[in-house]
């Protein structure tokens, strides 16, 4: 079992880093993100195409909770907008079973966590459909991999990138007034 986890983690690695192409329309955007249950999610541009997400599981009327944190390369589709993206992180959730003020955490999960899907930009909206394997390293032994389904993400892009202009190299500079 040990060999499979290793074995998917490369995978995961190697797919991280084959392409070089960046996509996305925003600096910062977050929202939720709807799969097992209701989730928040804020995505921040890093660079060359880099984001970084983080995910907060908080189900309704449950002692349920978790921390999802991924680093995704997006790449253009067809237009600028409009990209697929891969990545992976690390996730923890956790179980509260005290009702008390000094509530002891137990049934601690943690573990590596891989993404791929598709989004696509509109005005200030950003939609994503994606899928999120998770590989569990401790804390729930009878499930390690968990094939959650698809989900999807609709976020505020709270700020926008600068588009860069096509530059004329200087082909114009003499016909300019002085």
């Amino acid at each position: 079992m040990k060999y499979v986890r290793l074995l998917t983690a490369l995978t995961f690695a190697l797919f991280l880093f084959n392409h070089t192409v960046s996509a996305q329309r925003y600096k910062t955007a977050a929202g939720i993100r709807i799969d097992n249950g209701v989730n928040l999610t804020v995505q921040q541009y890093i660079t060359n195409g880099w984001t970084a997400e983080g995910i907060l599981h908080t189900p309704i009327a449950s002692d349920n909770f978790g921390v999802t944190l991924l680093a995704e390369k997006h790449h253009k589709i067809l237009f600028r907008g409009f990209n697929f993206y891969a990545g992976g992180g690390m996730h923890y959730y956790g179980t509260n079973s005290a009702r008390s003020a000094d509530a002891l955490t137990e049934n601690n999960v943690w573990g590596l966590t891989g993404i791929g899907g598709a989004e696509l930009s509109v005005g200030r909206i950003n939609f994503a459909v994606d899928w999120k394997p998770e590989l569990h390293l401790s804390g729930n032994e009878v499930k390690p991999f968990d094939w959650t389904g698809a989900s999807l993400s609709v976020r505020y892009i709270i700020a926008k990138r600068e588009r860069n202009k096509v530059k004329d190299w200087g082909v114009w500079d003499k016909f300019k007034k002085k």
